[in-house]
Order: C-alpha cells, then structure tokens, then sequence
C-alpha cells in the first residue's frame, strides 16, 4: 500500500503542478477548480463510489485527499476526511471530522458534486 501512494502521489503531483500526464491519468483525474497557487484540483473519477468522491491538489511537496459525500436530492455537502501525503507518500497528516459544508457550485468540491450527481442519473443534475 505504501508503495502504491508513493507512486499514486507522484503522479498526481505532476499532473496537478503542470498539467501533464499520460492519458490514462488524464481520463481518470477531471481538473474542477485550481488554488490560490494556480494549481490544479481534480476529481479522482476511478474512486467515486456512489455519491461519494474524492478530490486531490497540491500540498507543499505532497498532496492533499479531501473525501466528500453529496446527497443530490438535497443539494447537500458533506466532508468525510482530508488527508495530506508526502512526496513519498506517507501520510502526514489526517482528518476525520466529518461535516456538512456549503454546496458552492463553482467552487472544486461543488464541481465535483455535480459530476457525480450526472454521473447516478440524480434528477435535476
């Protein structure tokens, strides 16, 4: 598993920092918004499961996880955990205070909200 991050952290830390990619990571990571920094947010579309996703960016020399879970019918958002990871992805740091926050369309985690919703076929999305 350590491994796996490892390599997981690094490929998204290329893609988010500069854009490039190969293309099978570019169909799985949908860039939803960027940061202060100019760097890309993306929705990991191969973990989404149901309503619930996750959304990667860059965090110093690593990356952060943030895991959400939207409640379509209700337009409602709520954050699961935030993980941040090293650039040799160990985990650094952790979060689990789950809670709801505001749904923002056009913010990265509202984005990422609505393509999971189009995604189940949840009326009005």
């Amino acid at each position: 598993m350590y491994s796996k991050i490892g390599g997981m952290v690094g490929a998204i830390a290329i893609l988010l920092s500069n854009g490039s990619a190969i293309a099978e990571d570019t169909q799985r990571y949908i860039t939803v918004g960027h940061d202060k920094l100019g760097n890309s947010v993306a929705l990991d579309t191969e973990t989404i499961k149901g309503t619930t996703y996750k959304l990667y960016g860059m965090y110093g020399d690593g990356i952060f996880e943030t895991t959400f879970d939207a409640s379509c019918k209700e337009s409602r958002l709520f954050r699961n955990r935030i993980a941040i990871y090293g650039s040799e992805g160990q985990l650094l740091q952790e979060d689990r205070e789950k809670g709801e926050i505001p749904f923002v369309a056009n913010s990265s985690p509202g984005k990422g909200m609505q393509i999971v919703c189009q995604k189940i076929g949840a009326d009005g999305w």
